[in-house]
């Protein structure tokens, strides 16, 4: 797999049924789940608290989803007594509506809107943004553009989890995949994010162009890696 292959997903077809799409991020929901994202982004969370004076820690996840990740976040820091803040947008309003109902089955307050980060900048500032398993969906140039809109408006931090391109990984996803879920949209969206996603050595370029300069780039099991870029924090 030397090149992307950006091929549309199911998810974001626009005429994807209601049903399929709450199927699918159950699914994806469960596989979150299973690869501890939550607890991959909260390590690299963690050392950001100590900026925040006391207050709550502002948090900002792009492309949500069903907010599986914000919700684990906000149970991660009351077991540790840190006060976070988060917000959360995605650009379905019925991944949003899913959202809403799983943090109030949670029991969680987590502010939820509706927003295209690709075709408009965020409209607030926080201490850290975070993005899980969505710069694949994008074109290369956009995901250079949308890294810098992160870095704007982010005063400590930019967290970025996703898959790593590569036939093994693409197997790993296949069969998770399979044994995770049911939902035909996951089975097909998930081997693809894999084609579609980039090298570690590709996303370090696109980070350089949006204007990273002090970053961090790991490898991490199963087939993803994360991105840590310090921002300047004088906004």
């Amino acid at each position: 797999m030397r090149h992307r292959q950006l091929i549309p997903e199911r998810m974001d077809d626009p005429e994807l049924g209601s049903a399929e799409h709450l199927h699918a991020l159950r699914g994806l929901r469960r596989i979150n789940a299973w690869t501890r994202n939550a607890s991959l982004v909260w390590k690299h969370l963690l050392p950001t608290e100590h900026a925040s004076a006391g207050r709550p820690l502002r948090v900002l996840d792009i492309a949500t989803g069903s907010a599986d990740i914000p919700i684990a976040l906000m149970r991660i820091g009351a077991s540790h007594g840190i006060r976070l803040e988060i917000e959360a947008c995605d650009v379905s309003e019925q991944a949003l509506a899913f959202a809403a109902q799983n943090c109030v089955e949670a029991g969680v307050s987590i502010r939820l809107f509706c927003h295209d980060i690709v075709r408009a900048p965020l409209p607030s500032q926080y201490d850290v943004v975070i993005c899980s398993q969505f710069m694949h969906h994008l074109e290369t140039a956009t995901t250079a553009q949308v890294l810098a809109k992160l870095k704007s408006a982010a005063t400590s931090r930019v967290i970025v989890v996703d898959l790593e391109r590569g036939l093994a990984n693409w197997l790993q996803v296949w069969l998770a995949t399979r044994v995770l879920s049911r939902s035909p949209v996951v089975h097909f969206d998930g081997p693809q994010s894999v084609r579609a996603a980039y090298s570690m050595a590709e996303f370090a370029e696109l980070a350089a162009r949006a204007g990273y300069s002090n970053t961090e780039l790991r490898r991490t099991w199963p087939c993803r890696f994360v991105f840590v870029g310090e921002t300047d924090g004088s906004k």
